[in-house]
């Protein structure tokens, strides 16, 4: 993994949220849990902090836990986090234009079978996606950003493929596909410019529509210059385009591994809940 692992527990009861602290404790030490008794505590550390994983009931002392998600889901740090509601009504479902639809929920738990089976759902889905080493695609033919780029990438053990040209990183995904029935990289990362004809936004787009890789089946981050003070960033083009994310460039490397970190929880998360 590319950063620190943190789980946050969101409990409006002292013996579930010390229960669970502990049970996940003895077996996942490397963990960091932080454990909430309210939306209010929820809200302070999702904003100081990303989680790989946030568990919730629906009713907090001063908020509904269908609430809380939705601002959960505002947060930079954690929209893309995959979040587990914890209820007895394993039927209920997100509606309403607050919410819009249930893919603000990443899985429901019946609280009816226990702790143990919560501990257990918790630790198998972090262990489903967390141990594989990170695969990212890397376009750009800038050599001064690849230089520094693929100097972070390596430093943090990070594989990589590199590629100068739109065609040539199609053409590899496309054999990459055949070879393993599937995509097998975590990420995409390519600059907006790119050599020969075809460009970022081309490349994503073919992407999205000529191989049929969404953005859990592919997630994409675009690097772009930082913009002047009279320019303004185009950031419909950029989304609708296909682009999960982006940087501007220079990039920070702080701030790249966490987008990256971001965008491969998405991917694993997507292969832990559709196997």
């Amino acid at each position: 993994m590319l950063g620190k692992r943190r789980l946050l527990i969101i409990d409006s009861s002292d013996a579930t949220r010390t229960i669970l602290f502990k049970e996940i404790s003895d077996k996942a030490p490397d963990l960091d849990i932080i454990a909430c008794s309210s939306g209010r505590e929820a809200m302070t550390a999702v904003r100081r902090f990303d989680f790989e994983v946030i568990t919730t009931g629906i009713n907090l002392p001063d908020t509904d836990g269908y609430k809380l998600i939705d601002e959960i889901r505002q947060t930079p740090k954690n929209k893309d986090t995959a979040i587990f509601v914890v209820s007895g009504d394993t039927d209920t479902r997100i509606t309403g234009t607050d919410l819009g639809d249930n893919e603000a929920v990443t899985a429901y738990i019946d609280k009816a079978e226990g702790h143990k089976s919560l501990v257990n759902f918790i630790l198998n889905f972090l262990g489903s996606h967390n141990d594989l080493p990170v695969k990212i695609l890397y376009v750009d033919k800038s050599a001064t950003s690849t230089a520094i780029t693929t100097t972070i990438l390596q430093k943090n053990g990070v594989e990589y493929k590199h590629f100068k040209e739109a065609p040539e990183a199609l053409e590899f995904l496309k054999n990459d596909i055949k070879e393993h029935g599937s995509c097998s990289m975590d990420v995409m990362v390519t600059d907006l410019t790119l050599s020969g004809n075809m460009h970022g936004f081309e490349l994503i787009q073919a992407i999205r529509n000529e191989l049929g890789l969404d953005y859990l089946a592919l997630p994409v981050l675009l690097m772009t210059i930082e913009p002047g003070e009279d320019e303004r960033t185009d950031f419909t083009g950029i989304f609708g385009a296909g682009t999960n994310d982006f940087i501007t460039k220079p990039v920070d490397e702080s701030d790249l591994l966490a987008r990256l970190q971001t965008l491969v929880n998405i991917k694993r998360q997507s292969e832990a809940l559709n196997p």
